[in-house]
């Protein structure tokens, strides 16, 4: 290939990558130079060269095999090491497509991926995430739609509030497709590489995201990540609720999921948007239906609640907490450390969930593209 045409195999992926809702990183009506950057430490100008003909829809590998006039088997064994490199997505090795979201995140949680990128891709990440801004886009639209919503932990709700499937994380694991598989915490792994993590006492790496369903088949047929079973994925968001993490799924009802997190304040890609960024997002992602109520006659004014509130919505007045109710995003974090049980949520509507994701999705894309 000449240096054009390894050019405008790029141009070409980044283009196609915008198809997505979300976007990519733009900066001043220009595809981000850092993200541009970042596409090619993933792929190799012969993977650039395949790739060009993938769009964010999926394609069976004969299709794409007619795009690019080369035989099937050839392009089934090219397409099949760029997915277990981790920088395409399939779905049962039929069919493939680009996975721009999917990508920023794979390629700190697959061990493949992840040698691509090393600690330059998470300086490219950091600069065109954080110091560009990106993260508002991924967090939600530009009309303040979240992508994700926070799921608290049943024990952290008040016994006489409504609780359904959909809004517990217990129930979202209940109902999941399987399997279930435990990665790393891309954000934590991130924050780790570049030597800027702050919970390096506080939060495990390893074993902390969830893959589930077509996502957990992928993990599995690569090798990647470890299957646990249902009783032991229960057994391990009620220890990381303990030790004060969030969780996080789409923001539909639907119990169709490709990734449960787990999430921190200080390194989430979510939550940061909210807790570490001068330029705050409200929208990092959605509240839960839920908020903290505080039983003053058993609160002891420990003040471990408002140490462990991600969201800094917990104060102590005269030796009793006090719960800003417009800054709590209703994640159960502070019922969960409680030792006296003097804190738990109580419902309240605050968020709308979507049916799918799909309707969640689209009305994500007309909205980002109204202002392009």
């Amino acid at each position: 290939m000449t240096a054009e045409e390894i050019t405008a195999s790029y141009e070409k992926i980044l283009q196609n990558m915008r198809e997505y809702p979300n976007d990519i990183p733009i900066v001043d009506g220009n595809v981000s130079e850092a993200f541009r950057a970042f596409i090619k430490l993933l792929f190799t100008p012969e993977e650039a060269e395949v790739a060009q003909y993938l769009t964010v829809k999926p394609q069976s590998s004969n299709r794409i095999a007619k795009k690019i006039g080369k035989s099937k088997e050839e392009v089934k064994e090219l397409l099949e090491k760029m997915t277990n490199s981790g920088i395409i997505q399939d779905i049962g090795g039929y069919s493939y497509f680009l996975a721009m979201a999917h990508l920023l995140n794979m390629g700190f949680k697959n061990s493949k991926t992840f040698q691509r990128l090393g600690k330059k891709g998470a300086e490219l990440y950091h600069q065109f995430f954080i110091e560009e801004k990106y993260y508002k886009r991924y967090e939600s639209s530009d009309a303040g739609t979240p992508i994700t919503r926070i799921v608290p932990i049943d024990t952290s709700i008040d016994h006489k509030s409504k609780i359904s499937n959909a809004e517990e994380i217990h129930g979202i694991l209940d109902t999941c497709k399987g399997p279930i598989v435990v990665t790393d915490c891309p954000c934590r792994n991130r924050t780790e590489t570049l030597g800027i993590r702050e919970c390096k006492d506080k939060f495990p790496i390893s074993e902390t995201c969830f893959q589930v369903g077509l996502f957990g088949e992928y993990f599995l047929r690569r090798g990647e990540g470890r299957e646990i079973s249902l009783a032991e994925a229960h057994n391990l968001v009620k220890k990381l609720s303990k030790k004060g993490l969030v969780f996080t799924v789409a923001n539909s009802k639907s119990p169709i999921h490709q990734v449960i997190c787990s999430c921190c304040a200080c390194c989430c890609a979510l939550l940061r948007g909210m807790t570490r960024f001068e330029d705050k997002n409200e929208n990092c992602t959605a509240k839960s239906n839920y908020i903290a109520k505080v039983n003053r006659h058993l609160c002891t004014g420990c003040a471990l609640c408002a140490k462990r509130c991600p969201f800094n919505a917990i104060t102590i007045i005269k030796e009793k907490s006090i719960v800003n109710l417009k800054k709590c995003y209703g994640c159960g974090i502070c019922a969960a450390c409680c030792p006296v049980d003097a804190i738990k949520l109580h419902r309240k509507e605050q968020s709308y969930i979507y049916p799918d994701t799909v309707q969640l999705l689209e009305k994500i894309y007309k909205e980002n593209r109204r202002s392009d």
